[in-house]
């Protein structure tokens, strides 16, 4: 039985699948499986895949006839990479690229330190061709904090918590299983993060052990379509990521068998409604939502200026239409005796 697993999801990115497969397989920490998931690549996947199966006797492969989407196929690399009793667990990607470190540094950060269900590192994002990209690091860990309820609270309201980076890290495999591995929602590796948060902490390796690559695709509305597989029901595209998670989160942890965690119904209606406040800001904070939500509440502000325009406008063309008809100077004269100096207003006066 080997220690770590690692399952890979594959879907049409042959043009960097070697480099990815050989930077796993060059870790110095070697005593762990690949497992790699075929969701019905149509690019040459396949070829290259069964290659490295016949030449490195870690590496399995398994195919998916049609594609089924994200959330089948990374779910069946986790069961089938899992399945060998692996204690420990991570994702793979067919286009990313690792350290050779990366694995050593991950086992050295969980073994011993029971409290801690995920490790991962910095990560260094490149283009396509592999040139780095002058994006800093996203630096988010909860390691140290005991208690529950603040390391969710961190984690609920952070901004620099990069999930996409997280998910790709070292998990203990069973915390992956009591988390959902993979749920059926909008931005799944979030929840995944968010509901190994609640069994452990979390730990960032202050190390730039993975290349992640960037491509230009990239939104919660390709998620819809890249997730499930064609033709398969889906959340409808006024359903945001947020209500999703919260959904999920309450059927999964109020009701009894749900979680194996000891949590009221509520201390979880807490938790969802400040992690989903909490999301819900940053969703239309960052989105195209925020235009549509300002072009409603922003209108009484814009009412506001138009009409404090005209006001002002009115007011001066009344003082410059009196001062014409002789009334302003009589008004000065009249204010000098009063108070005995010329203009008073005036700071100069």
């Amino acid at each position: 039985m080997r220690q770590v697993a690692i399952g890979v999801a594959l879907h049409n990115r042959v043009a960097y699948l070697p480099e990815a497969l050989d930077s796993l397989l060059a870790q110095s920490f070697e005593d762990f499986d690949l497992i790699l998931v075929d969701d019905g690549s149509t690019d040459g996947t396949e070829g290259v895949a069964r290659a490295y199966e016949r030449r490195d006797a870690r590496v399995r492969y398994l195919r998916f006839a049609e594609r089924r989407g994200m959330v089948v196929a990374w779910r069946t690399a986790f069961d089938e990479a899992a399945a060998s009793g692996a204690t420990y667990f991570a994702w793979g990607s067919d286009h990313d690229r690792w350290h050779p470190e990366w694995l050593t540094r991950l086992v050295s950060a969980l073994a011993g330190h029971p409290e801690i269900v995920l490790a991962y590192p910095l990560t260094q994002r490149i283009d396509p061709d592999g040139a780095p990209l002058a994006k800093p690091a996203r630096q988010f860990e909860t390691a140290g904090i005991v208690d529950r309820r603040v390391r969710w609270r961190r984690l609920s309201r952070s901004d620099s918590l990069a999930a996409g980076d997280a998910v790709y890290g070292l998990m203990r495999a069973e915390a992956v299983r009591r988390a959902g591995v993979f749920r059926g929602v909008l931005s799944p590796d979030r929840l995944l993060i968010a509901e190994l948060s609640l069994q452990g902490q979390i730990r960032q390796v202050p190390e730039v052990l993975w290349c992640r690559r960037q491509f230009a695709e990239g939104s919660v509305g390709r998620q819809r379509d890249s997730l499930f597989a064609p033709g398969a029901p889906r959340p409808s595209a006024r359903t945001p990521a947020w209500y999703l998670h919260a959904r999920s989160l309450w059927t999964t942890y109020a009701y009894p068998g749900g979680s194996s965690l000891q949590l009221s119904r509520g201390e979880v209606a807490g938790m969802v409604l400040e992690y989903s406040v909490a999301y819900a800001w940053r969703h239309y904070g960052k989105s195209s939502a925020q235009r549509g939500l300002l072009s409603v509440f922003g209108w009484p502000r814009w009412v506001y200026k138009r009409v404090k325009h005209a006001a002002l406008l009115a007011l001066y063309t009344v003082l410059i239409t009196l001062r014409k008809a002789g009334a302003t100077p009589c008004a000065e004269r009249l204010c000098a005796r009063l108070t005995g100096r010329e203009r008073p207003w005036r700071r100069s006066a």
